[in-house]
């Protein structure tokens, strides 16, 4: 039989499961050929997003201030 502390960790685990399927996590495609931080060219023919790693640091440390 389960207790108070079962049934509140069954809601909680029911809520955060809910939670994460309704969470859009999908990052969208970069087809522009520039950096989404600074603008500048990206080099390689593909859907990155930055054009250097310090310019995806600071765009990750700056959007995560929001």
């Amino acid at each position: 039989m389960a207790d108070e502390a079962d049934i509140a960790n069954d809601h909680m685990q029911k809520t955060l499961d809910l939670t994460m399927r309704s969470v859009n996590t999908e990052v969208p495609k970069n087809d522009t050929g520039e950096c989404i931080w600074c603008g500048s060219a990206i080099k390689e023919k593909d859907a990155r997003r930055w054009c250097s790693l310090e310019c995806r640091q600071d765009h990750q440390l700056y959007a995560n201030k929001i």
